[in-house]
């Protein structure tokens, strides 16, 4: 899957032209303190939903049973808010930074200045309502599937990957579509055409989440990823046409 190595891509084109590197400082910074901030808010929520659920278990023979269900459950959970809260923090102290480094990158890979334009701060907040109200009703409805057992929990956690991976790799590659003034169903519409690649870049978003630091490391360079997928797929050169002095 393509967009699995989106932000290996990125962070090798950012070494190959470091001159670039300026324009990612801040929204490394941020993006380092949104993803920590995320972890502790996920690290609290399945803690102290845990806690909660197992003092309310019976002593019975299905309990063990219902112990696991729930588990699977309330890490579904914790990681679903957690997801949430990302998007919401990084709408509000990323995505500005996101999108100036796209910017910088599209201009350097040749793109004209008149066919880009600034994204709107406000813009940027009510997509990323709209992926977190999306994300929180699928949460919701997977916590009423744990309760159907064994089939129940493998569908929730089937169904949980495929909607956070697709969530996440579309909010990254409309990045680059955004600076061309692609509305967001449009750019909906873009994700589900090429399915295979919006998953394989929102897996490796979800995953990256959960390691501090390098983590956040490398989803800012999988911004810079995101705009060489979107160039490759609509047949753009993904390198400069003439190569920079170093």
């Amino acid at each position: 899957v393509e967009g699995i190595s989106t932000a290996a891509d990125g962070f090798r084109f950012l070494c190959r032209y470091p001159s670039l590197w300026q324009y990612g400082v801040w929204a490394l910074l941020t993006n380092i303190a949104v993803a920590f901030a995320s972890l502790l808010i996920t690290f609290w929520v399945g803690t102290t939903v845990w806690k909660s659920f197992v003092a309310e278990l019976p002593i019975a023979w299905w309990a063990t049973i219902a112990e696991w269900i729930g588990l699977v459950a309330i890490l579904l959970l914790a990681f679903g808010i957690g997801l949430i809260c990302y998007m919401l923090l990084q709408s509000v102290f990323c995505a500005w930074a996101f999108s100036k480094l796209a910017y910088q990158v599209e201009l350097f890979l040749g793109a004209d200045s008149n066919e880009l334009s600034e994204i709107s701060y406000s813009g940027q907040i009510i997509d990323a309502l709209r992926g977190a109200g999306k994300l929180l009703l699928i949460d919701v409805g997977l916590l009423f599937l744990n309760l159907i057992p064994f089939v129940g929990t493998v569908a929730a956690l089937a169904i949980g990957y495929y909607m956070h991976a697709w969530i996440m790799g579309a909010e990254f590659l409309g990045y680059p579509q955004e600076l061309r003034g692609i509305r967001w169903k449009q750019r909906q519409q873009f994700a589900r055409t090429w399915l295979p690649s919006t998953l394989g870049l929102g897996t490796i978003i979800a995953g990256l989440m959960l390691i501090p630091i390098v983590g956040a490391m490398f989803q800012t360079t999988a911004v810079v990823g995101a705009v060489l997928l979107n160039r490759r797929i609509n047949g753009l050169p993904d390198n400069p046409a003439v190569e920079p002095e170093l």
